[in-house]
């Protein structure tokens, strides 16, 4: 159960980054719990993600992945945001979107949370290969554009010529991922393609050395015919945030 200092931690934050579309629930409703599940993965290979450590920012608890890479479930308040990180040894500190908790909770495939982890070597070689520096004093974000139910079981999940903006606006050009066609990574990421101004089948996208703020960015993506959700998430200085399946922009049914 969640300490009594919990919640106050939890109210104030949901003060700062409440939105329209996210926010309007009843203190009852807020105090109900659901449940909040996940997993994690490393980037590219896939591999499951055993004992890993899983925090939750706004209130500090900790919990261990199992031998599969799986969390939870852990109850949590309805109508609250919870942002989790993920630490394991050799991998790159990588944390979560921040989500309102529905009153359905956050479990089953297409509503849990996720983590595609990149190792140490994999993070700094890939913002090389896109020609990105750097800079510790900012945060770094990607994600996958999801297409219609879509998961991270799903090889590719994303959503082809979307194209993705950040609110408020930053002056850095986000990257598009491409996607490999052929041979034994048909449908993996592709990060060596150049001069992608929308997403590919593989959906992903990276903007690197984003200015701190205390309240949360909102990545939001567009495409003609097509209705997205929109995904928040924290940027502190020094982090990286991974939004995968199915927390990203997700096309919406209809």
């Amino acid at each position: 159960m969640l300490r009594r200092k919990s919640f106050k931690q939890l109210s104030l934050i949901t003060a700062i980054i409440c939105l329209p579309t996210l926010c309007g629930l009843s203190t009852a409703a807020a105090t109900r719990t659901a449940p909040v599940t996940g997993f994690a993965r490393s980037f590219l290979i896939g591999l499951d993600l055993a004992n890993a450590k899983v925090t939750v920012l706004e209130t500090g608890h900790k919990f261990r992945t199992d031998k599969r890479g799986h969390f939870g479930p852990f109850q949590y308040p309805v109508g609250q945001p919870v942002t989790l990180l993920f630490e394991k040894w050799g991998y790159k500190t990588t944390q979560s979107s921040t989500i309102m908790v529905p009153r359905g909770g956050l479990a089953g495939n297409y509503d849990n949370i996720t983590f595609q982890a990149p190792s140490l070597e994999t993070f700094y070689f890939l913002s090389n290969i896109v020609g990105a520096t750097i800079d510790d004093n900012s945060c770094h974000v990607t994600s996958t554009i999801t297409a219609y139910h879509k998961t991270l079981h799903d090889v590719p999940q994303g959503e082809e010529n979307a194209v993705v903006t950040l609110t408020p606006a930053v002056n850095e050009v986000p990257f598009y991922f491409g996607i490999y066609e052929s041979g034994p990574l048909k449908g993996k990421t592709n990060p060596f393609t150049r001069g992608l101004t929308k997403t590919s089948e593989d959906g992903g996208v990276a903007f690197f050395n984003l200015p701190p703020r205390e309240q949360p960015y909102v990545m939001s993506a567009t495409k003609n015919g097509v209705k997205f959700s929109e995904a928040l998430f924290i940027c502190k200085k020094g982090s990286f945030i991974n939004i995968s399946p199915p927390r990203g922009p997700m096309v919406l049914k209809g």
